[in-house]
């Protein structure tokens, strides 16, 4: 079951929480934190290109990104147990042009308009409007490592973290995304969407997908420690980034290391 709603009375609602004009000061009015994890499946090759800024490997990216709250808050909303999914266009850029937004029909208004805020303060440039839609949104984490979401008639995503091994054989590495500085290439063993509505209709099963831990706060932002922030689209990591690798101690990707250990782990499986 699914519910297609304008996007009047979130914006209204959202307007209450959403951060003014006049930059990070201004945005400390409105505290925020995030504790959970998420998944992205992609059309894009392994490694995907775009999380070390360069531009998608086909030069389009419909990326679906699901996301497990487990802890959370905007200012006085609480966000803990919030599942949801986006889908839209490059999932590592500073700007977003959201095609879809699907929120599970078990959250209220107020904790979708507090979210939809939240997200907001993630853009230096405002986001699209996105097409939301309140859905019946199924997930399951099996076995600590295998997510299952769906939305019936919509979404079917399936994504191992340990490519049918018995621990995640990929390392965690720096990368550009909203939610975390660190992702880890996990195996997409199902992508497909058929919205009508939102005008999505594609299956990138067998492609690519990512995972992270979620541990996020407003601060992050404020201060400019996300690597999305340092976005050129060059090729490679910008200076910017470097210079955060470094002082975070992340791990550079091994862009071709992780290439062949897809290869071999996708060949191991079975999968194209």
């Amino acid at each position: 079951m699914r519910t297609a709603i304008t996007l009047l009375s979130l914006i209204l609602n959202a307007a209450l929480y959403a951060k003014p004009p006049g930059g990070d000061s201004a945005g400390a009015a409105h505290p925020w934190s995030l504790k959970g994890e998420g998944v992205v499946c992609c059309p894009c090759t392994v490694p995907c290109p775009c999380r070390s800024n360069a531009k998608p490997s086909f030069g389009h990216c419909e990326a679906t990104f699901f996301l497990w709250i487990k802890q959370g808050h905007y200012e006085n909303v609480n966000l803990d147990g919030m599942n949801l999914a986006s889908a839209g266009g490059m999932c590592a850029v500073d700007y977003q042009e959201l095609a879809n937004l699907y929120f599970s029909s078990s959250d209220s208004p107020e904790r979708r308009a507090a979210f939809m805020a939240l997200k907001s303060t993630m853009y230096s440039t405002p986001p699209g409007k996105p097409h939301v839609q309140v859905v019946t949104l199924n997930a399951d984490v099996i076995d600590g490592h295998l997510y299952k979401v769906s939305i019936p008639g919509i979404v079917e995503m399936l994504v191992d973290r340990n490519w049918g091994l018995s621990t995640p054989p990929m390392p965690m590495v720096a990368a550009a995304d909203h939610f975390s500085n660190l992702l880890q290439y996990v195996q997409n063993i199902r992508y497909r969407i058929h919205d009508s509505e939102a005008g999505l209709d594609f299956d990138y099963s067998r492609r690519q997908a990512n995972y992270r831990v979620v541990d996020l706060t407003d601060e992050q932002y404020r201060t400019k420690s996300m690597l999305i922030q340092y976005a050129d689209y060059s090729g490679w990591f910008s200076p910017g980034q470097m210079a955060l690798i470094k002082a975070q101690n992340l791990q550079i990707p091994e862009l071709d290391s992780l290439r062949e250990k897809a290869i071999r782990l996708r060949a191991a499986r079975g999968s194209k």
